[in-house]
């Protein structure tokens, strides 16, 4: 029997979950594929298994980004959650949730899933790469498949955490993982050559991507873009085209289903605890909710205003040039959250239709909820071209390039152009052309996981708590979302003899360290 424990693992937590078997996770009708509860070593060395190993691998990938875009809802400030009803809704924490993604209407785990996928596409990957006697039908297009979705989740890891590891080895920077995952981008595109040229991404749910060559295009300009290289990225995402979206596919049901779309309000039906997250005020008169502490940057020591400018999602509008955010750092909102003194918005203000909301129930009465994803079995985007044009905009700066391209995604979006005076502001001046296009990316690629990855690298603009700033009020606790990046299980950092629990957080900058009670947390 081969042994495959050897690089079945992403870390000691993977290894009770797949370097015995190969679990399988989510595998329905999804993928229609009838697995057994595990596969063994000897399985692996046949080839007409290598289809539904893949199979595994997308199915792990894809229930835990389902979760994962639940969890950064979270971190990206959508919710405000009631304590004490109905389970953990995305809240600020130092450690991503562990377990098995999505086996309740709670469930907000899905780093094993990822750890699990990863595993498993090492050794398949080496797997059908080893069959140079054998005929295996498609050989080079399951390896670029593999190739590609072991690139999604090292991405993953290097954007939203300070460390990693793979087989037990030493600790990675998020710098150094992303390099692993741009090598497997590499690997994508040496076996669509292999395969004779680019094709679709199918299952038995439908088309996942229509190409290949376009997903790992966008997913390596994802992954240039984390890593600050934005020449580079702006020239990957150049070669997506408008229009093109890879997904992440749904279905109805636990392990299959969007659970944004289930614990928001959609169409699961379940209660949600949370709901869309409201202009941050100090406490008045009229009991609205209050920061009790705000705290001061962990870098530059600078205090955060009181109240903190933050709209949430609520009433956000554009003017009648375009403008989305205030030259104080303000997105406009209907709701006349700007404050009074600030006249640098022209025209009369306009509902931005991208935040799709209404009314219904949640667990803590009615209130605002989601209406982005309204079915459990609406797909997720995986890659967008929204997100690279937008990326294209960040490398080509505050010029008529850099707007053109924000432009392209608000045409598409029916949002209206920029234009006028703040036209030529954004495009001759950085800091407010950089306040525009953080702001676009916060609407553009709402509930898409994308906006998260962007207050880490724009830290010293974007609040996060820092563990401190409860929303209080006399009924009920309401904590106020958001993180930085996040640790792995504390038993990666206990088993692994390359390092110890006090390596956690170490590396991360200063700015991005997650907030906790370990070695390394600034609070």
């Amino acid at each position: 029997m081969n042994r495959i424990g050897l690089k079945n693992r992403s870390g000691p937590r993977s290894i009770a979950l797949a370097c015995v078997l190969l679990a399988i996770v989510g595998c329905d009708s999804l993928l229609e594929v009838n697995l057994p509860a595990a596969v063994t070593s000897d399985a692996l060395d046949n080839p007409g298994v290598a289809g539904v190993l893949l199979n595994s691998i997308m199915a792990n990938v894809e229930c835990g980004y389902s979760t994962f875009v639940f969890d950064a809802s979270g971190q990206e400030d959508n919710y405000q959650s009631s304590t004490g009803v109905a389970g953990n809704y995305p809240q600020y924490t130092p450690v991503a949730g562990g377990g098995s993604c999505d086996t309740n209407p709670y469930s907000q785990s899905w780093i094993d899933a990822f750890l699990v996928a990863r595993g498993q596409g090492y050794v398949v990957y080496d797997q059908i790469n080893g069959y140079e006697d054998v005929d295996v039908p498609d050989k080079a297009e399951l390896l670029a498949q593999t190739a590609f979705y072991l690139a999604v989740v090292l991405d993953i890891f290097g954007e939203h955490f300070c460390e990693f590891a793979i087989d037990g080895g030493p600790l990675l920077s998020n710098q150094a993982t992303l390099d692993i995952a741009n090598g497997w981008v590499d690997s994508v595109f040496t076996n669509i050559t292999r395969a004779g040229g680019d094709f679709a991404v199918t299952t038995g749910a439908g088309t996942h991507g229509t190409s290949l060559m376009h997903m790992a295009n966008g997913l390596r300009a994802r992954i240039l873009w984390a890593g600050r290289d934005l020449a580079g990225g702006a020239a990957s995402a150049a070669l997506v085209p408008d229009g093109y979206v890879g997904w992440v596919l749904r279905e109805g049901g636990e392990k299959r289903r969007n659970i944004t779309s289930s614990a928001q309000g959609g169409g699961g039906g379940t209660q949600a605890a949370g709901f869309v997250q409201g202009p941050v005020q100090l406490d008045n008169s009229a009991r609205s909710y209050w920061i009790t502490e705000l705290g001061s940057h962990p870098v530059t020591g600078v205090a955060w205003p009181s109240p903190v400018p933050f709209t949430g999602y609520l009433d956000l509008a554009t003017d009648s040039e375009g403008r989305a955010v205030d030259n104080g750092g303000y997105p406009l909102t209907t709701a006349g959250a700007t404050p009074a003194s600030v006249t640098d918005v022209v025209g009369a203000l306009t509902v931005d239709p991208r935040i799709k909301l209404k009314i219904g129930n949640t667990a803590g009465g009615d209130d605002n909820i989601i209406q982005k994803y309204t079915d459990l079995s609406d797909d997720i985007p995986l890659i967008s071209w929204r997100e690279m044009r937008l990326i294209q905009a960040e490398a080509a700066g505050a010029s008529a390039a850099g707007t053109a391209f924000v432009n392209a995604v608000r045409a598409a979006d029916g949002v209206g152009l920029l234009s006028g005076a703040y036209l030529t502001l954004v495009q001759t001046n950085a800091d407010r052309f950089d306040d525009m296009l953080i702001e676009e990316r916060r609407r553009a690629l709402w509930l898409e996981g994308r906006f998260w990855a962007t207050k880490i690298l724009k830290n010293e603009k974007l609040w996060f708590p820092r563990g401190v700033g409860d929303f209080v009020n006399p009924a009920q606790i309401r904590s106020f979302e958001g993180g930085v990046r996040q640790l792995l299980q504390n038993d990666e950092y206990e088993i692994n003899t390359n390092f110890g629990l006090d390596d956690r957080g170490a590396g991360c900058a200063a700015g991005e360290r997650p907030v906790g009670t370990y070695p390394n947390s600034p609070a």
